[in-house]
């Protein structure tokens, strides 16, 4: 027996395929595993602060969940937004447990289990867990940064102001100008105690090496003068002198009598000028003093 599918059953066939694979694909996608089975709580909240479905409900940063439904009720406008979350089957809440919606300064906000283990009894399926917003960098942000940045934009405003008029200031071209030539003046000097560097200092090394070696020179020679005997002679000497000078100072000696006798000075200047004065007379009659004669002896 044939057993033949007709046209009609297998575009319905087609079509449910196609609405299962679609529905699996979103679901997927959204982070919702439909075959893995799962329990769904509520909160409410007074504010979501951008909270949106599929948003991650974890456990000390761990993901055991999503969220499932944000409901709004537009009848009643102040009332609470109501949370759906949808967790794993296998996590056990205990009463008293909290849940806290997370602000992420960067991130989208999330909702944050924050158990107490010390109930063993569990919320059931379907049960609303107490729950509250969690501020946290948000909240510091808001109270400490803001206030703080209020106080700044006076201040900064003042600041450009002060800073346009600093750049309209036309003196301020004169002194960039000032600061230019300053500059090529200093680039000028640069070069020039570079070619000072380059040409004259290493002669000036050369000069003062040329000075150390003649200092060694001398040096040596220095040390080999043996001036202990230099000096015992120079002490020899003035031992001399200083016997002379007490000679001289004692009378003892020619020249000591010559210094300290007075009788002698007086008869040594006598017969000086006694001898003086018969050079002039001879000199003046030398006939008194030489009589030759060739014939014979004439008598005055």
């Amino acid at each position: 027996m044939n057993f033949k599918i007709s046209k009609e059953l297998q575009i319905g066939l087609l079509v449910i395929i196609t609405i299962a694979v679609t529905f699996f694909g979103v679901n997927y996608l959204k982070g919702i595993n439909i075959f893995n089975p799962t329990n769904y709580y509520y909160l409410n909240l007074e504010r979501i602060n951008g909270l949106v479905e599929t948003n991650d409900v974890t456990i000390r940063g761990y993901k055991v969940g999503l969220v499932k439904e944000i409901i709004y009720d537009y009848d009643n406008p102040s009332s609470d937004v109501k949370v759906v979350l949808q967790v794993d089957d296998d996590l056990k809440i205990p009463v008293g447990s909290k849940a806290a919606l997370v602000s992420s300064f960067i991130g989208s906000p999330s909702i944050e289990l924050r158990l107490d283990p010390s109930n063993s009894q569990c919320y059931k399926r379907g049960d609303t867990i107490p729950s509250y917003i969690d501020e946290g960098v948000l909240n510091s942000l808001t109270e400490e940064v803001m206030p703080r940045i209020q106080t700044i934009i006076p201040q900064l405003d003042s600041l450009i102001v002060s800073l346009h008029a600093i750049a309209e200031n036309k003196t301020i071209e004169s002194s960039l100008a000032n600061i230019n030539s300053i500059t090529k003046n200093l680039n000028h000097a640069s070069v020039g105690i570079n070619k000072l560097v380059d040409k004259d200092v290493p002669l000036l090394c050369n000069n003062i090496n040329g000075v150390m070696g003649n200092l060694s020179v001398v040096s040596s020679n220095l040390k080999s003068v043996d001036f202990k005997a230099t000096i015992t002679q120079l002490n020899k000497t003035l031992l001399g002198v200083q016997g002379v000078t007490d000679k001289l100072n004692h009378g003892t000696g020619t020249l000591g009598l010559l210094l300290t006798n007075r009788e002698l000075y007086d008869n040594l200047n006598t017969t000086v000028g006694s001898a003086n004065e018969l050079l002039v007379d001879l000199k003046a009659h030398p006939k008194r003093y030489i009589n030759v004669s060739v014939f014979g002896r004439k008598s005055e």
